[in-house]
Formats: C-alpha cells, sequence, structure tokens
C-alpha cells in the first residue's frame, strides 16, 4: 500500500493512473444514475465525503469517523449513522456505552481508541497509510479503507458486500479496481464514486429510506 504522509492530500493519491479496465455500458448508466439519486437524496453526505481531502486536525473528527466505521461494519449504515452520537456522547464510558449498544468487544475497542486521547499528536503521525490503521482495535482488512476514507488519508473505494457483489455480477473481480477506473472515466476521485455507488446500492438501487433527505448522515 502507497505510504503518504498526513501532510499529503488525497487527491495526490487519486491522481495515479486507474488500472485499465473497460468500462461497460451498464456501469456507466448505473453510475449516472446513481450519482443523481445520491446527490438528491444525500447531498450533504456526498459534499462532506469529497470535503475529505487531507488528514483530520483534530482527535474528535476522527474519532466520530472511528466510532462509526466500527460499528457499521457488519450491521447497517443506518443503524451506525443513529447510535453514532449516543456512542461519542458517553466519551469512552464503556458501561454507558453498552447500555447505548450492546456489542461488548465492538464498545471496548471504542472505550480503548478514547482512551488513546492524550496520544493524539503521536498517533495522527502514524497515520502514513491505509495499512497503518491497522494498529487500531477493530480496524481490518476491510475496514481500514472506510476508515482511510472517512478521515482524509486516501479516497479509496471499499470493497463492502453491496460493491463486490455488484462487480462481479458485472463481471469485474476487483471491485476496487473498478471503481479507481469509473472515477478516472467521470473525473471524480475514487472515494466519491464508491460512496455515490454505494448510497445507490444499499438503498435497493435508488428507493427512497428514512436517511434520505437529512434523515440521518451516512459516511
Amino acid at each position: 500500500m502507497e505510504n503518504l504522509s498526513p501532510q499529503n492530500t488525497m487527491a495526490s493519491a487519486s491522481a495515479a493512473p486507474a488500472p485499465t479496465i473497460n468500462l461497460s455500458p451498464r456501469l456507466i448508466a448505473d453510475f449516472r444514475k446513481a450519482r443523481e439519486f445520491a446527490e438528491r437524496t444525500h447531498r450533504g453526505d456526498v459534499e462532506w465525503i469529497q470535503s475529505r481531502t487531507t488528514l483530520v486536525e483534530l482527535f474528535d473528527d476522527f474519532f466520530e469517523e472511528y466510532v462509526y466505521v466500527v460499528v457499521a461494519s457488519g450491521f447497517r449504515a443506518i443503524h451506525a449513522a443513529r447510535l453514532c452520537p449516543q456512542l461519542i456522547a458517553c466519551r469512552g464510558n464503556v458501561p454507558k456505552m453498552l447500555k447505548v449498544f450492546g456489542n461488548q468487544k465492538k464498545v471496548e475497542a471504542i472505550g480503548a481508541v478514547w482512551r488513546m486521547r492524550s496520544k493524539w499528536p503521536a498517533l495522527r503521525k502514524s497515520f502514513t497509510s491505509v495499512d497503518s490503521l491497522t494498529q487500531l482495535p477493530r480496524i481490518g482488512p476491510i475496514v481500514k479503507f472506510h476508515l482511510a476514507r472517512n478521515i482524509g488519508i486516501r479516497s479509496v473505494g471499499k470493497p463492502d458486500l453491496h460493491l463486490v457483489r455488484y462487480a462481479s455480477a458485472l463481471g469485474y473481480p476487483n471491485c476496487q479496481e473498478m471503481v479507481e477506473a469509473l472515477a478516472q472515466h467521470e473525473g471524480l476521485a475514487p472515494g466519491s464514486t464508491d460512496f455515490i455507488l454505494w448510497i445507490w446500492l444499499s438503498h435497493n438501487r435508488g428507493k427512497e429510506n428514512t436517511c434520505c433527505h437529512d434523515g440521518y448522515k451516512l459516511r
């Protein structure tokens, strides 16, 4: 994985040549539908993703995204969006968090990361690549991409189940390479391209839900 210093931007990472992939007419048409849907129903979230171009400066900003990606892993995004503000308000207090969210291992991980608050300057400096995030509890080989995108380390697609299944159905064995090529074709950052496509897929290909129109923040 490419090493990036905290001062480097996601734009520089995403400027690397995309893999040479033939983009199918269906993929391009689907993405155009996805973009219209995402910008209509989650415009604020799309704009937020597009703004994540450098590594976050503040621990609270990092911590919010850490909590979100940990809770969202294996759960519906709307579930994470609903729980995150309550968990963050607990300020790392594990007993309080367990009253909000009963997943012991995830709550303990959140508590452990909260206790890293006093070491934030050194922790931030250690975030030099996507892989460097795996030093954090509950950040594994898939979630690391989600967190990297959301805290501004690298604009990258995350190989979650929606994207993997969709890419496979279209004959693309690697969903991240598909996203990189699509992003270049559409003139967008890979992270934004991934997010727009994910919004559409996770909403049953364009069906509005309670999270839409500022119902819940999705990341």
